[in-house]
């Protein structure tokens, strides 16, 4: 088997786009009077916690895959929802574009996700007279608590939970792993339910969905928000059949989070028993700094004193 090369896979996961996109963030941050890194965002009322997320696809995919661009904005945006330990329960949505293909396209996709996802439309607006392509998504779900992302501790294990049973697609800027059209309703009810329980018998510190910046750059995110670090075992990430650790890592997986846990032993259980595959790969560290090992080798993947992925100054 050939040897990993770690430092060209660091420098290929520092120089991955849908990471460095991230550095944009902290621009409106200080406009709009906030400190919140979170996937979604969750307010109480009574009994009840209301999340909130909101999302967008990027718009050469909008352009080239627009029935995709739509499956993906439910799924994106559920996916944020339940990460927090919450239950999806309704989708909102704006489409833009000129062409009403394109919009038809981006309206049947977002139809699929709605099924799959067994959740309701309760809104849209349609933008037919703009000059560029765009889905916007906004999910509603309930919970009864809330897994935060600024919350991982030092000396907390690194869990992953995801489900490895899919298709994967070489994208040009990013690698895709589709797992939920493989799933049926009921399995991906399961799914979600396992993160609510998570988060209501308080398996974990903090969560956080894996999105397009992939498992890594995912974990550098929980850290830079928590104001702590990781050390992750590479080797015990697990795989997809069929892929390699580098393809996987710059991937963006259709049902994946990554929770920082004092229990890893009933976290994982609970997680398994609700139909997802968990391994710890890894710990949090005090140390402001992701780390990435393989074997007794390692290299640094970002030091946090120094640097930021959403783009604040240090």
């Amino acid at each position: 088997m050939k040897e990993l090369n770690l430092k060209k896979l660091v420098e290929d996961l520092r120089n991955f786009k849908p990471l460095i996109r991230k550095s944009s963030i902290s621009e409106l941050m200080q406009i709009v009077k906030t400190d919140s890194l979170e996937d979604a965002g969750f307010i109480r009322i009574g009994r009840r916690v209301i999340v909130l997320s909101c999302d967008g696809i990027m718009e050469w995919i909008v352009k080239k895959f627009p029935r995709a661009a739509g499956y993906y904005s439910v799924l994106a945006n559920v996916q944020d929802v339940v990460c927090k330990g919450g239950r999806p329960v309704g989708f909102l949505y704006v489409i833009s574009s000129p062409s009403v293909e394109k919009r038809k396209k981006i309206a049947e996709g977002i139809k699929e996700g709605l099924e799959k996802f067994d959740i309701k439309f309760l809104k849209a607006h349609t933008h037919p007279d703009t000059s560029y392509h765009s889905i916007d998504g906004m999910c509603v779900g309930l919970a009864k608590k809330v897994l935060r992302s600024n919350t991982a501790e030092s000396g907390d294990h690194l869990l992953l939970a995801v489900d490895l049973k899919g298709t994967f697609t070489k994208g040009r800027i990013l690698n895709a792993f589709e797992s939920t059209s493989q799933r049926t309703n009921e399995e991906i009810r399961r799914q979600i339910e396992g993160m609510a329980k998570v988060a209501e018998r308080e398996l974990a510190s903090a969560a956080k969905d894996v999105s397009a910046p992939g498992i890594v750059g995912t974990t550098a995110m929980l850290c830079e928000y928590s104001r702590v670090g990781a050390l992750i075992d590479l080797k015990k990430i697990p795989i997809p059949p069929g892929m390699d650790l580098r393809e996987w890592l710059l991937t963006y997986p259709s049902t994946c989070y990554v929770l920082s846990t004092k229990k890893p032993e009933e976290c994982s259980r609970t997680l398994s028993k609700y139909g997802l595959h968990t391994a710890v790969i890894g710990r949090i560290i005090p140390e402001k700094k992701v780390v990435l090992k393989s074997g007794k080798r390692w290299e640094i993947f970002m030091d946090l004193n120094k640097e930021s992925i959403f783009g604040f100054r240090k």
